[in-house]
């Protein structure tokens, strides 16, 4: 009888918490403290168009550190005008000084969420020629003429 060769895949389950321990190790408790309780500590209007990338600490006591927060596009001149109010909250949360700066990382990724507005919508009936025709002024009827043309052809 011919042996069997040992199966070179092995179960996810089995990889899954070595990859994991790794990245969480790679993280403090601060990074992760943040990104699991962000929308709790910040309120849900800041949480909604920013979130904490990482934390830098400059000494090992973790204070004074500098937060990368993440913001969507068009949205950091709002971070910095809250800067000392997220400040704040961060602080409150960890009950130290953690927290001494943000910085702002912006996501130029195009969001297509928005609807196209038609600035001139589009009417079914075109304008009465027959009406324009009767006008005195011939620059007002060929602008009229220019305009319907332009609207409706």
């Amino acid at each position: 009888m011919k042996e069997r060769k040992q199966s070179y895949f092995k179960k996810i389950s089995s990889s899954l918490p070595k990859i994991i321990d790794k990245k969480v190790k790679e993280k403090n408790f601060i990074e992760i403290s943040l990104i699991k309780n962000w929308k709790k500590i910040i309120g849900n209007n800041i949480a909604e168009f920013c979130w904490p990338i990482k934390v830098s600490f400059q000494n090992i006591n973790n204070s004074n550190g500098i937060i990368f927060l993440k913001t969507s596009r068009g949205k950091s001149m709002e971070i910095e005008f809250k800067n000392e109010e997220i400040i704040e909250k961060l602080n409150q949360y960890f009950g130290y000084k953690a927290i001494s700066k943000i910085s702002i990382v912006q996501d130029f990724k195009v969001e297509n969420n928005y609807k196209k507005k038609e600035f001139v919508k589009k009417n079914k009936k075109k304008i009465d020629l027959k009406e324009v025709n009767k006008l005195k002024k011939n620059s007002l009827k060929n602008a009229l003429k220019r305009l319907n043309k332009t609207l409706f052809d």
